[in-house]
């Protein structure tokens, strides 16, 4: 059987395609000789993923990503992948997109949890992992608080330290005024300063002469003094003594007496009718002293036109004898 020119063509046309088709895909990373089983999920943003990008479980590539349709109405990207038939999804199966390297590629990780097993054109569950330098800010934000309350602190401190640098300014201002003033007081009195330095100079040397010519006078009449001093001391220090032993002995032996009743002291002490009959006279004259103030008349009798009848009187007596205080006792 021969074929035609244009057969020829048109075979040779249709391997082409389909080597080119199977190349591409070989490229894209899908093996057309297994098994694939298709599923899907969704995400906000999908941060550049592109078609033919990997799917990785566990860091090894299964599979590819087939399509990504935005969902406008519905705010989110719809990505549909391809899965060898080799690894077997869960209803906890969970799609991270993530990055796959530092220069921003994307990637679909698979995390495979625990759970009933799913079949194919299954919904995922669609996550968005945080890139390194968002997980590295992340981190770094608490550092980053603290260097920035770090920053604030200093710029109050150097606030301060300019403060205080005014004010020592304004403090070695006022030195160096005040400085200036007393090197022009001591220039103008420097003649006269230096005259009083002179005669203070005289004066110590004088008081320091006079005061060695005192010391070697005044030496002997204290060694002297000290010595009569001590001398007169001993002296009266014995006499003292030896009188004070002759008066505490005195002392004891008069009340020794008084406790023995002797004497006119120790009578006092000891005999209670004596004491009583002392009270009771010292009552008796408290009251005649007493009657005598409030009517003289009875005690002394003065007349200046002579006696009056002796009778009269002697009578008058007795009844203010009988009123007395002391007769009423």
């Amino acid at each position: 059987m021969k074929f035609t020119k244009e057969a020829k063509v048109g075979l040779l046309g249709v391997i082409t395609l389909t080597i080119f088709y199977l190349g591409f895909n070989f490229l894209k990373g899908l093996d057309l000789f297994s098994n694939n089983n298709e599923y899907y999920t969704y995400y906000t943003d999908v941060q550049g993923l592109q078609v033919s990008n990997a799917v990785t479980y566990n860091g090894v590539t299964v599979g590819r990503v087939m399509k990504i349709v935005p969902q406008q109405s519905e705010n989110r990207v719809r990505v549909s992948i391809l899965v060898s038939d080799k690894i077997k999804l869960t209803d906890n199966t969970v799609a991270v997109l993530a990055d796959e390297s530092l220069i921003g590629s994307k990637v679909v990780k698979l995390i495979i949890s625990n759970g009933a097993a799913i079949s194919d054109k299954v919904e995922l569950k669609g996550e968005l992992e945080k890139g390194m330098i968002d997980a590295a800010t992340e981190q770094l934000s608490p550092t980053f608080a603290r260097v920035d309350s770090v920053l604030i602190n200093l710029n109050e401190v150097v606030k301060q330290f300019d403060d205080t640098g005014n004010a020592m300014k304004i403090l070695m201002a006022s030195a160096t005024q005040t400085s200036n003033g007393v090197n022009g007081i001591v220039a103008k009195n420097s003649e006269s300063l230096a005259e009083i330095t002179a005669n203070a100079a005289i004066l110590t040397a004088n008081l320091n002469k006079l005061t060695a010519d005192l010391d070697r006078q005044i030496k002997p009449i204290l060694a002297k003094t000290n010595t009569f001093t001590d001398s007169l001391n001993a002296l009266q220090l014995g006499k003292t003594v030896n009188t004070l032993n002759t008066s505490v002995a005195s002392l004891q032996t008069i009340l020794r007496e008084i406790n023995q009743g002797q004497g006119t002291l120790g009578k006092l002490t000891q005999d209670e009718a004596l004491y009583k009959n002392l009270n009771a006279t010292a009552a008796d004259l408290d009251a005649l002293l007493t009657d005598l103030k409030s009517n003289p008349k009875r005690y002394v009798h003065f007349s200046v036109f002579g006696r009056k009848d002796k009778s009269k009187d002697k009578e008058s007596a007795d009844s203010q004898a009988k009123d007395s205080p002391i007769n009423n006792q």
